[in-house]
């Protein structure tokens, strides 16, 4: 049983591998890459080392079953296959699709000799469809979850300043975080930086920026103005700190000014000892 078990993991790689050669040859209208290669191995590996184990635990559980093996079967498969997205998210969806491969790969070896018939195709038809949607259908709502995520944040900034604006995040004895709403509230001085508490946001950017003047006062700053910058870490000899900045502006930026570093920033709010040229 077991050469058979690993003939249907060879056939199961095969599939998936020919799966991703179709993708690449209707995306980018070439015939090999070495990076097919590398898929095929990794997936000959996952379903050695998963397949074949878990398919040879389903045959112990539903030997005795009837009408319902095949769906039992199918469900033991993507179960422990969904399993794999608390442990490497951004692989579980492949590793779903590889598992759903193998097990009709072995179905179908041995389907001239078990060929259900009447009443048990449709039970077993019903019982695939959900076995198998199900879990897709979930991995999808949770990718689309992941792809719509956005940043919810709110720079009040000095009216007139222009230039880099610096944001130092996890900072224990920064201010109490305030929140308006859905968006949390990051107040930059007039040297153009803030340290918070808050760590960094994640996701699509959707933030807002507004001006405020000395009574309080807010304009808001039109996003064509707003030059999307990045983030970055600094470390030294006993701490370890990581920033977002952007720039702020309407004019060209090269004439602006670019505040204080990060060091400088980290001297000044006692978080350094040091700066550093």
């Amino acid at each position: 049983m077991l050469r058979l078990k690993l003939k249907t993991a060879l056939q199961a790689s095969i599939l998936f591998t020919f799966g991703f050669w179709l993708l690449f040859f209707f995306s980018e209208g070439g015939l090999f890459s070495f990076f097919l290669i590398i898929i095929f191995l990794y997936c000959l590996f996952g379903n050695v080392i998963y397949g074949v184990p878990v398919s040879l635990l389903s045959e112990l559980f539903t030997k005795n079953l009837a009408v319902w093996r095949f769906p039992a079967a199918a469900f033991i498969h993507t179960f422990l296959a969904s399993l794999t997205y608390f442990i490497m998210e951004g692989f579980a969806f492949y590793v779903l699709i590889a598992s759903v491969l193998f097990f009709l790969v072995d179905e179908w070896r041995k389907w001239d000799r078990e060929m259900p018939g009447g009443r048990r195709v449709a039970l077993n038809t019903a019982g695939l469809l959900v076995t198998f949607l199900l879990p897709m259908g979930s991995f999808w709502m949770l990718q689309q979850a992941d792809l719509e995520e956005k940043t919810h944040d709110l720079y009040l900034i000095p009216k007139g300043y222009t230039g880099q604006v610096r944001i130092v995040h996890e900072i224990e004895n920064a201010p109490k975080p305030e929140t308006e709403g859905k968006y949390d509230v990051v107040r930059v001085n007039d040297r153009g930086y803030a340290i918070t508490s808050l760590p960094q946001s994640e996701g699509y950017i959707d933030d807002l920026y507004y001006y405020v003047d000395e009574k309080g006062k807010r304009e808001a700053i039109s996003e064509s103005c707003i030059s999307h910058g990045g983030s970055g870490g600094v470390q030294g000899d006993g701490y370890e700190y990581s920033y977002t900045y952007f720039s702020v502006g309407c004019e060209d930026m090269d004439d602006q000014g670019n505040g204080p570093g990060i060091e400088d920033i980290l001297y000044e709010e006692g978080l350094i000892n040091q700066t550093f040229d």
